[in-house]
């Protein structure tokens, strides 16, 4: 028992600079210091994977800020992200796949990434399923749905998981 307990304030402890340094890039962005948010989230996003690190860093390619907007990069990060599990990053990615921005256009892509984003509850991902499904001709549709099926398979919710911070969970 002691042993466990070791090992989980260990990990703890570890994992504290990557929440810190997280934390900071949130505040940075929020404040409008895209510079200092993008060297920040850009670092975490590389060296340790953090799914919501790749959120921030596909929002600034996506915007330009503190980078050149870049839907192709965007749409890069926003993968790793939407591979990971996080909503907001399904529906951005199925928007770059809708507007065929950075990406090439494709209506089921889009929709299956949408339908993800809904399984997980995100807002606009429900609501731009009807937009997507209205591109799509009754074939179309048809696989667009087992893609998005084995999308939800693959990148929809867990259980054990936390939804992630509330501050950007529809955005």
């Amino acid at each position: 028992m002691k042993k466990s307990i070791a090992v989980f304030f260990l990990c703890f402890i570890a994992s504290l600079p990557v929440r810190a340094d997280f934390n900071d890039g949130v505040v940075a962005y929020l404040m409008g210091q895209y510079d200092k948010a993008y060297s920040t989230m850009r670092s975490l996003a590389e060296s340790s994977n953090h799914a919501y690190a790749q959120y921030y860093v596909g929002m600034m390619h996506l915007n330009g800020q503190g980078v050149e907007q870049d839907y192709k990069e965007a749409g890069r990060w926003f993968r790793k992200a939407a591979e990971q599990r996080i909503p907001q990053a399904q529906y951005k990615l199925g928007m770059l796949y809708m507007k065929g921005q950075g990406l090439p256009q494709d209506y089921e892509y889009a929709y299956s990434w949408f339908r993800v984003g809904a399984s997980h509850q995100h807002k606009k991902s429900i609501e731009a399923i009807a937009r997507a499904k209205e591109k799509l001709s009754e074939e179309e549709l048809k696989e667009a749905e087992k893609l998005g099926l084995e999308f939800i398979g693959k990148y929809g919710p867990e259980k054990d998981k936390k939804e992630g911070p509330k501050e950007i969970r529809n955005k």
